[in-house]
């Protein structure tokens, strides 16, 4: 069975990370080295707004010590995959930080926003919630306070119900104390007001039921080893709250220097400590929590398995990304039997053209939602309703799109009728050069689903298609007269034509 070795870089608030693995063709994750080195990101960012240049340097150094074990292990440059989160997405210099680790590593950032890190986080969990000898509950939340945010997952065996993501970072929360010159003891108490104005918002949304409560983060992990130093990291770890608040109250009274001392921790691991600590504690105390369990996933496994997988949405995450997307629509009242006439013929079209996009699932799914909303924004006026739909495509929030993904499914909208991708239109021009190439693509494909769909009777619910020279006939079992749909071909087709150098060709029977 052949084998391939992946590395994975997590470039968080106050440390680097890289995982590297084995993965096989069945997709088998097989671990190999976990590197981690403090690099503080997160201080420079969340005080100044920027990351000073030696913080740069730190992380070029960091990757180039990271690029010599990948050389060790063999790992090809495709094989690898850098994030970075929170930290380096709200510093204004980050641009800088991006090209000065590319020229110098080769090494592409790619920076991940809310959406992207909660899925990510959901696929480090799944085996988890999969595996019933290792959870026994139905309802769970999952939470992880980082340096910069919060992120909870609320989930119904392995359904996303609802997800949040709050700028209540353990670091900013220390920073904070330090700007304010916080005594000692007087630390619980600020921190008491901070976290609860900020939980405050979140307390109606999860407490209903008896939710499970499933803590990540190197913060939780560090109570869990406290209790029982020889925690099987392939299991949940259990801790009472009462426990938990006990070891809360001890390090709260302890100063940064004294906990790496204790604790042999780093200087950047020991003043994350106490704030997320108190967060976790908190919010299972809103929760009417009595116990917490502890796991140790992290993004980087969310990362890995993505790589294992052909793509990294599952079916289950597909369906609530659809479901979601529905929701948006009915909120705007579309014509759902249109939209799904609309969607399926778009699906069926780029099925039968895959060897002329080589257009992933990732690319078929942008393509579904994108032809379920195409109409969307008729809500606000028929005329010129593909630039409202875009307008409203770009400002909502559909569960599992990213910036990145949001801007596609606007443009593929905003597309599916009238004038043609321009270089006078700047929502199109600020995609990076692949992406309007996609949006190119599946805007093409969606105007001709649009023209088979003109009838809005749903008559056509099967295509066949064929290629001959440079026609691309396209065959509509059932359907004798083509009158409307050929109309809507003259206009629509064009674009197809230019995009995939075919003619499109309506054949009866």
């Amino acid at each position: 069975m052949n084998r391939r070795t992946v590395a994975v870089i997590d470039i968080g608030t106050s440390s680097m990370r890289m995982a590297l693995a084995d993965i096989d063709d069945s997709g088998n994750i097989q671990p190999l080295e976990k590197l981690t080195q403090s690099v503080r990101i997160g201080q420079d960012v969340f005080t100044k707004g920027r990351i000073r240049r030696s913080t740069i340097e730190a992380c070029v150094r960091t990757l180039e010590s990271f690029q010599q074990v990948m050389r060790e292990y063999k790992v090809d440059k495709e094989n690898i995959r850098a994030v970075a989160s929170s930290a380096v997405q709200e510093a204004s210099n980050r641009e800088t930080l991006l090209d000065r680790v590319a020229m110098a590593t080769g090494i592409e950032i790619e920076i991940v926003d809310d959406a992207e890190a909660t899925r990510l986080t959901y696929l480090s969990v799944l085996p988890v919630l999969q595996d019933k000898r290792r959870t026994t509950t139905e309802h769970t939340l999952v939470m992880e306070v980082g340096g910069g945010r919060t992120e909870i997952i609320e989930l119904r065996n392995q359904n996303i119900i609802e997800t949040r993501v709050i700028r209540l970072g353990s670091l900013r929360m220390r920073n904070q104390l330090e700007q304010q010159r916080t005594p000692q003891e007087q630390i619980p108490e600020v921190l008491d007001q901070e976290v609860s104005n900020s939980l405050h918002q979140l307390k109606d949304d999860f407490t209903e039921g008896n939710p499970a409560l499933l803590l990540l983060g190197g913060d939780a992990r560090f109570v869990a080893t406290q209790f029982n130093p020889d925690w099987q990291r392939d299991n949940l770890q259990s801790v009472s709250l009462k426990r938990w608040q006990r070891i809360t109250h001890d390090i709260l009274q302890m100063t940064t220097e004294q906990c790496v001392e204790k604790f042999h921790l780093t200087f950047a691991e020991a003043e994350s400590l106490g704030p997320a600590l108190y967060t976790y504690a908190r919010f299972a105390e809103d929760l009417g929590c009595k116990t917490l369990k502890v796991g140790a996933f992290s993004m980087r496994d969310g990362l890995l398995k993505e790589m294992a997988q052909e793509q990294g949405w599952t079916e289950i995450y597909q369906e609530q990304m659809l479901d979601s997307s529905m929701q948006l629509g009915r909120k705007f009242s579309i014509d759902e039997g249109h939209a799904k006439e609309v969607s399926g013929l778009a699906l069926q079209l780029f099925d039968e053209l895959k060897e002329e996009h080589h257009l992933g699932q990732r690319y078929r799914v942008l393509l579904q939602i994108a032809a379920l909303l195409h109409e969307i924004g008729t809500f606000i006026g028929s005329t010129s309703h593909h630039k409202h739909s875009m307008y409203v495509l770009a400002n909502s929030n559909i569960f599992g799109l990213g910036n990145r993904d949001r801007k596609v499914v606007a443009n593929v909208a905003r597309y599916h009728r009238r004038s043609p991708p321009k270089s006078s239109h700047p929502y199109y021009q600020s995609l990076p050069r692949r992406d309007r190439i996609v949006v190119l693509q599946l805007s093409a494909i969606l105007r001709i689903a649009d023209a088979l769909a003109r009838s809005r009777g749903r008559r056509i619910h099967k295509i066949v298609c064929e290629r001959k020279e440079e026609t691309f006939f396209i065959r509509i079992p059932g359907v004798d007269n083509l009158h409307l749909e050929n109309s809507a071909l003259r206009v629509k087709g064009k674009m197809f034509e230019q995009v995939f150098g075919m003619n499109v060709i309506l054949v009866k029977g």
